[in-house]
């Protein structure tokens, strides 16, 4: 029978997608690796891996086990902890990058100092904080999706056996650079910004989002990527601060963005159908109650109240 060993290399190994790259990371030797990895082919009774020219890639059987070796090595990791009389509470997240979520989860930590509670932070893509959900690498994932994507956002939660809970509504904002010939500075005299007006500019964001990509960009006035230049693409807030400080590159973001920006500028609404964008988070169906998410939750719902009031979530 395999062994926690093995998945872990096997898990290591579909994460890089390379055989040297996980001996790298863990500590071994390729070929030490890849007798696991055939060991627990042969043991399994499937092709876990395709080789590929360059590295190596999760065959369909190979995706499906992987999602449930996370699953062990996670509840492995806990039962070991809870052997050793440990009961430390851990809470991995993934998210999209965002200056508003890392203020406040900072202030969260520093609140509850005390307790000794121990966290795992991810900033991905949609799609990736979706899968690391799915794949127990992480509790709880926090995303921004567009209104025009919810259908397809809607089928790959079913798909995957997640649920999505929204948190907060705003609207997609057009902000330019300060050398930016759109940039107004304060107060605005723009009212909004339109389709056509932002295919002459070239862009930064957070990440390309594979959903603005999907459904039903054949109607007329529906935004898609495709249509735009986006020279910089970064999971860096400090960088996007910077380039919009800096230069004439636009970002196109809900209006929830840190104190950092809103000072760099206000924004423009943008004119196109079914603009809104939605904060929220996702987790698997029929999960336990967990007692740290709760009180997270709870904290960031408080927060989010209070910058509606100051109208701050901007």
């Amino acid at each position: 029978m395999f062994d926690l060993k093995q998945l872990k290399y096997f898990i290591v190994c579909a994460e890089t997608g390379s055989i040297s790259e996980a001996a790298k990371l863990l500590y071994t030797t390729q070929p030490s690796v890849s007798k696991a990895i055939k060991a627990l082919e042969e043991e399994m009774g499937i092709v876990l891996f395709e080789r590929m020219p360059r590295g190596i890639a999760l065959t369909v059987k190979g995706r499906e086990a992987y999602r449930y070796a996370c699953r062990i090595i996670n509840d492995s990791r806990i039962l070991e902890e809870m052997s050793h009389g440990n009961m430390a509470k851990y809470l991995r997240i993934s998210l999209n990058p965002s200056s508003w979520f890392t203020n406040q989860f900072v202030e969260f930590y520093k609140k509850n100092y005390e307790k000794d509670y121990h966290f795992e932070i991810y900033t991905a893509g949609v799609r990736n904080v979706m899968e690391r959900v799915r794949d127990y690498l992480s509790d709880i994932g926090f995303v921004y999706v567009m209104e025009q994507q919810m259908k397809e956002f809607q089928y790959e939660l079913s798909k995957n056996r997640l649920v999505f809970s929204n948190m907060q509504e705003s609207v997609a904002t057009f902000y330019p650079g300060r050398l930016n010939q759109l940039y107004q500075g304060n107060p605005k005299t723009k009212d909004n910004v339109s389709l056509k007006e932002l295919k002459s500019q070239r862009f930064i964001q957070n990440y390309r989002d594979e959903f603005l990509e999907l459904g039903d960009r054949e109607k007329k006035g529906v935004f898609s990527w495709e249509d735009l230049d986006v020279s910089v693409i970064t999971n860096s807030d400090y960088i996007m601060e910077k380039m919009l400080r800096e230069t004439d590159l636009s970002n196109i973001s809900g209006s929830y963005l840190s104190e950092d920006k809103k000072a760099v500028n206000k924004g423009i609404p943008l004119e196109f159908k079914k603009n809104k964008i939605y904060f929220g988070y996702v987790r698997r169906k029929n999960d336990e109650p967990n007692e740290m998410i709760d009180e997270f939750l709870e904290f960031l719902n408080e927060k989010l109240k209070m910058d509606n009031e100051n109208e701050s979530f901007k």
